[in-house]
């Protein structure tokens, strides 16, 4: 109590003291205001002159000095030898930042003799815990549950300190002249512990002990073999006066053992848990004796730390088989509810899923209503989705969630599994699995939908062939219908043209009448022009641009008769690529072109006429352009008898879909504009074909 008071006093003496002074005429003198100093601070280089003695050394970067306030730590530079512990000194250094706490780097000390180390604080867990008094000398006081060896000739004491459990190392090797466990001692040590460096938080603390000299025993426990006994009943119920901190003794038979430390037992229809202190083989159906200390898992009391004093060998327990998993669980708020956490048992579920675990496997097994989570070592044969299999194991809650009351009720249940012989498949599964039969369902759709696919484009090509095919078809038929009529005007229409014109060259040579001769030369004149047209339409009708839907090659068949007239010169000019079209179409447009000429040459007596074609998405644009006179369009539209030219091209026009306008002025010449819509029905059938023989 006064060595607390006294270090209560100290610190608020050393935090007052330096405030007056300013920062860079500031020195440090003290522990505990070294101690006191914020990040910022600390890590600003303050000077530091101390006095004290070494408590501990960890290495020459980490050397632990008290004074009459408190404790710092300090980094000595390399090659420096560092103090024992035990050395009084004084130092010169400055501060920096440490991991946890301010401390001091780049110290040079000297030597001025031996003292004896300090008493320790009076301390609790909760103040190791929040580090109150982290890198001080403290005194604490427990029940060592286990002392273990560990490299470097150190060992590790593990003390409980009420229901908590602190490690403490000890900087020797385990004193083999007395044992320790189960004892009450008090400590005196260093309080340290590891550090989450990046956030500076403490995240286990622990305590420094340089020799056994500074654990003393307060009480002395009795032999193992002279521990309590109880009955697993009895682990964590209620007595009158508390069951205590110490060990006491148990017997059972194992039904199982989990790993080299944890093992099942069962005490007629109770069952507990027991975690070894050492590794002791053991197998199932062993009576053993065991003694440790009382624990509260996760939901039933175990044994911890324990240690075998007896062993028979007996045959291995039967499981408990359980008819569904609700078993497991029980009912809420049932006061039997959680009865088989720590049984050997054998259930049968069917196989949900397995997934990958730290610590082996995990199946989720389904029953009527529930679900349950089954641990398969690593190397167990993990049963396929679908299975239905017979797992023996034992069972464990996990969780543990409020019931009604001052009640507990189990939460989350597991199944670990005793292997080889706890997992059994008693059913494999279908092999029509919700996976493959998706998978197969994918399948079929993929196939269909190519199906389709494929029969979607046979069908339009099929569409396109036909077309094409009825196009040579019709324009076959066209073309020998267009010949048989051109035979036909040839061997009777033209050949009695010729016969009337020799009647008439014969009937000149016998009229002597100047009249008669006059009348008789029109007629031949007429008759010459009759032949003439004949000719120009048997012509026509042999022409295969028409029936080729080459409507350019049709056009240029105009212009070079035209042309052979030598008196007007007749151009072709396409602005693009023109389409094939129909048959009729090119006739049409033909004839229109070929009237236009025409009647530039005739009536406007044009000497030059530009034939231009474009072709669009949607039309097709063909303009006729002569260098003639003119005409006045308003007036020379207009019907007059005997000239029945424009008209026809207006039908010619109208059967086609197109539209026809002229344009002109006087003395500037004339346009005659087709424009003709083009359906895509229309170019697709007007695709070439070779003209049929004959």
């Amino acid at each position: 109590m006064f060595s607390s008071r006294f270090h209560v006093c100290a610190l608020l003496v050393a935090l007052a003291l330096p405030c007056a002074l300013p920062a860079q005429n500031r020195v440090l003198t003290k522990a505990i205001e070294v101690r006191a100093l914020t990040p910022t601070e600390a890590a600003g280089g303050i000077p530091v002159r101390l006095r004290g003695v070494v408590v501990l050394v960890e290495s020459p970067s980490a050397v632990f000095l008290q004074d009459d306030t408190s404790t710092t730590f300090f980094r000595l530079p390399a090659r420096t030898p560092p103090p024992a512990v035990g050395d009084e000194i004084e130092l010169t250094s400055k501060t920096r930042l440490g991991l946890y706490l301010p401390g001091l780097d780049d110290a040079t000390f000297r030597v001025l003799g031996r003292r004896a180390l300090p008493p320790g604080i009076p301390a609790q867990f909760d103040d190791l815990y929040f580090g109150r008094y982290h890198y001080q000398r403290v005194t604490v006081e427990g029940i060592v549950r286990s002392v273990q060896p560990v490299d470097g000739g150190k060992s590790l004491l593990r003390l409980a300190m009420g229901s908590r459990v602190i490690e403490v190392r000890v900087e020797a090797a385990p004193d083999a002249e007395r044992t320790l466990v189960d004892h009450r001692v008090r400590i005196t040590g260093l309080a340290a512990g590891l550090i989450n460096t990046p956030r500076r938080q403490l995240v286990q603390p622990y305590l420094r002990v340089i020799q056994w000299a500074e654990v003393v025993v307060v009480a002395a426990a009795p032999p193992a073999a002279e521990a309590p006994r109880v009955s697993a009943d009895d682990l964590l119920a209620f007595r009158v006066t508390g069951l205590g901190e110490q060990r006491v003794r148990l017997e059972g038979v194992v039904t199982a053992t989990l790993g080299y430390d944890q093992v099942f037992l069962e005490q007629g229809a109770s069952a507990f848990a027991v975690r070894l202190g050492q590794p002791t083989p053991l197998a199932p159906g062993d009576r053993v004796t065991v003694v440790g200390f009382p624990s509260m898992e996760r939901f039933s009391a175990s044994v911890v730390d324990a240690e075998v004093l007896g062993r028979t060998p007996g045959a291995a327990p039967a499981p408990l088989d359980v008819a569904t998993l609700d078993e497991l669980y029980g009912r809420r708020g049932d006061p039997l509810s959680g009865k088989h956490d720590g049984r050997l048992v054998r259930i049968v579920g069917t196989v949900r899923d397995s997934f990958k675990a730290e610590d082996g496997t995990t199946l989720l097994l389904q029953g009527n209503q529930r679900t349950i989570q089954a641990r398969l070592p690593d190397g167990a044969a993990v049963p396929v989705a679908g299975a239905v299999v017979r797992l023996t194991g034992i069972c464990q809650v996990d969780t543990a969630v409020f019931g009604p009351g001052f009640r507990s009720d189990p939460g989350l249940v597991s199944l670990r599994a005793v292997l080889p012989a706890g997992l059994e498949v008693r059913r494999t599964p279908s092999w029509w699995t919700p996976r493959r039969l998706s998978a197969v369902l994918a399948a079929l759709a993929g196939v269909t939908l190519l199906a389709g696919g494929w029969i979607a484009i046979l069908r339009r090509q099929v569409r396109r062939q036909t077309a094409a095919l009825r196009h040579r078809i019709e324009a076959g038929a066209a073309l020998q219908e267009r010949h048989r009529i051109a035979r036909e005007f040839h061997d009777t229409l033209e050949q009695e043209l010729a016969g009337v014109s020799l009647r008439l060259d014969a009937l000149a040579t016998r009229v002597a009448d100047e009249k008669g001769k006059s009348l008789i030369g029109a007629s031949r004149n007429l008759v010459t022009r009759i032949q003439v047209e004949t000719r120009d339409l048997i012509s026509d009708l042999r022409d295969p641009a028409e029936t080729a839907g080459d409507l350019l090659a049709a056009l240029e068949s105009v212009a070079a008769r035209a042309n052979a007239d030598e008196d007007v010169l007749v151009r072709i000019a396409a602005a693009s690529a023109l389409p094939f079209l129909p048959a009729g179409t090119v006739h049409d447009l033909r004839m229109i072109a070929r009237e236009a000429i025409n009647n530039a040459r005739k009536h406007g007596r044009a000497t030059h006429v530009t034939v231009e074609v474009e072709a669009g998405a949607h039309q097709l644009t063909m303009r006729i352009v002569d260098n003639g006179c003119g005409f006045d369009v308003a007036t020379a539209l207009e019907r007059k008898r005997g000239h029945f030219g424009c008209a026809g091209m207006r039908e010619r026009g109208r059967k086609i879909g197109a539209e026809i306008t002229w344009l002109s002025t006087l003395q500037k010449g004339a346009t005659v504009a087709v424009v003709v819509p083009l359906r895509p029905a229309d170019v697709a059938a007007g695709h070439p074909a070779p003209p049929p023989a004959g």
